[in-house]
C-alpha cells in the first residue's frame, strides 16, 4: 500500500476535534481522547508499545515505545494533544481545506503540524536504523498543555525518562534550546466592609491591593537589574486579573489578583513569592488588611539546554541539509518542555509552522513548510541513528 503524504496526515489529524474542555462546553468537540486514539492506532500499526496514563478521566496521556528494552540511548518525542477553542474561526476548524499552498483548520499549526511531520518521518526505515543502534523512541502525546502543561507534568512525574527531548511546537523550524519559565500566583486581600458614606470604618481590600502591585513593580524592576539572560533578555511581569468588591456603596472586604511572572533559568521562584509574603504581611501588621494569602497556581521552570550540545547541533545541521537557515534560539513563551527539561537530558523545541499562526481565527500552516519540516526530522531521525551508533 502506497504511503500517505504528510498533508494526508495531518488533515486526519485535524478532523479530530480535540479542544481544550476549558475552552468549550460541547462534549462534541472537547476531549484529546478521540485524537490520543488515532495516534495510538498510527503508532500501533508501526509496532509501538502502547501505554496510556489517564489521571484526569476522559483525558489521557498516550504513552508510546519502540526500540529496545535496555538500549544505550532513549529519545523523547512529544506533541501536546490539546487545541485551543473554535469560536469566532472564519474557516472550517474540523473540516481540513488547502488553498493557495496553505492548509487550513483548528491545530494545523498548533500543534499537529509540527506533529504529524515527525510521526510521518517516523518511517519504518528510520525507527529500524534507531532499534539497531540500540536507542529506544519514545512519544508523547500529552493532555491539556493549552491550560496549564497538566499532562507533560503527569507524564515527568509518572517516571518517563530520557537522554534527549524534542518538543513538537512550530518554530519556524528555528531550534528553541531555552525558554522562559512561568510563574502563576494569586494573591488574596481580606479587608472590612463598610458603608460606602463612611469608609474610615473599613479596610478597602482594593486599595491595600494597590500597594501589592506597587511592591511587584518595584521587585520587578529591581530583579531586571539583577538578571538578564543574553538570549532571553529580562524577567517580566503581567498582572492579568483582578477582582474586587461588591457594590459601589460598601468598602471592599475581599480583593483577588492573577499575577504571570516570566522568570529566567537563574531565578528563584521561591524567593519570588517569599518577597510577596513579606508584602502582604506588613499590611497586616499595619491594619490595612486582616488576612492576605498567595496561591500558587502555576511553577513551571524555565528551559535551557547548551546551545552547542548533541541535540541542537543536529537539528541545526538536518535544517542545513533541507535548505533553511538555522540556529540555536530562545523563546518569551512556555512548553511542555519545561516539564520534560526536568527529566530528560538535552530538551529542544522544534516543529514547522509560525507561532503567530497558533489560537488564530484562520489558523493554518504552510505545506511547503510542512514538507520541509517532515523531511527535516526525517534526516534527524537518521542523523540520531547513525550518532548512537558512534557511541561507545
Amino acid at each position: 500500500m502506497m504511503e500517505q503524504s504528510v498533508e494526508e496526515l495531518l488533515a486526519k489529524l485535524v478532523a479530530v476535534p480535540s479542544v481544550n474542555p476549558e475552552h468549550s462546553a460541547d462534549p462534541a468537540v472537547t476531549g484529546e481522547r478521540r485524537v490520543a486514539d488515532f495516534i495510538a492506532g498510527y503508532l500501533s500499526d508501526r509496532g509501538f508499545q502502547i501505554e496510556w496514563l489517564e489521571k484526569t478521566p476522559g483525558r489521557p496521556n498516550l504513552i508510546a515505545s519502540y526500540g529496545p528494552d535496555d538500549p544505550k540511548y532513549t529519545v523523547l518525542l512529544e506533541a501536546h494533544l490539546d487545541t485551543v477553542g473554535i469560536d469566532g474561526m472564519t474557516v472550517a476548524p474540523f473540516d481540513p481545506q488547502i488553498r493557495d499552498g496553505r492548509m487550513y483548520g483548528r491545530g494545523t499549526t498548533d500543534t499537529k503540524g509540527p506533529l504529524a511531520a515527525a510521526l510521518w518521518a517516523l518511517d519504518r526505515d528510520r525507527l529500524q536504523a534507531l532499534s539497531g543502534a540500540s536507542c529506544r523512541v519514545i512519544f508523547i502525546g500529552a493532555m491539556g498543555e493549552e491550560t496549564g502543561n497538566e499532562g507533560a507534568f503527569e507524564v515527568a512525574e509518572h517516571g518517563i525518562r530520557a537522554d534527549e527531548a524534542l518538543i513538537l511546537e512550530p518554530t519556524e523550524m528555528q531550534p528553541i534550546h531555552t525558554h522562559k519559565g512561568t510563574l502563576w500566583f494569586r494573591v488574596e486581600l481580606l479587608g472590612l466592609s463598610a458603608h460606602g458614606s463612611n469608609p474610615e470604618l473599613g479596610r478597602s481590600a482594593i486599595l491595600a491591593m494597590k500597594k501589592v502591585i506597587d511592591a511587584l513593580n518595584s521587585q520587578i524592576e529591581a530583579d531586571q537589574h539583577r538578571f538578564e539572560d543574553p538570549v532571553l533578555g529580562l524577567p517580566t511581569l503581567n498582572i492579568g486579573r483582578i477582582h474586587g468588591g461588591t457594590a459601589l456603596n460598601i468598602v471592599p472586604e475581599k480583593c483577588v489578583m492573577d499575577v504571570d511572572r516570566r522568570t529566567l533559568p537563574a531565578e528563584d521562584t521561591r524567593a519570588i513569592l517569599r518577597r510577596v509574603d513579606v508584602v502582604l504581611a506588613k499590611l497586616k501588621s499595619s491594619g490595612e488588611i486582616r488576612e492576605g494569602k498567595v496561591h500558587l497556581i502555576k511553577d513551571c521552570p524555565a528551559v535551557a539546554t547548551p546551545p552547542d550540545g548533541r541535540l541542537i547541533g543536529r537539528l541545526v545541521k538536518c535544517c542545513a541539509e533541507t535548505g533553511v537557515k538555522a540556529g540555536p534560539a530562545g523563546a518569551a513563551w512556555y512548553s511542555d518542555a519545561g516539564a520534560f527539561s526536568a527529566v530528560c537530558g538535552e530538551t529542544a523545541v522544534f516543529g514547522p509552522g509560525s507561532i503567530k499562526q497558533a489560537h488564530t481565527c484562520d489558523e493554518f500552516i504552510e505545506i511547503s513548510e510542512l514538507h520541509r519540516g517532515a523531511k527535516c526530522l526525517r534526516g534527524f531521525f537518521s542523523a540520531l541513528a547513525d550518532d548512537v551508533k558512534g557511541m561507545r
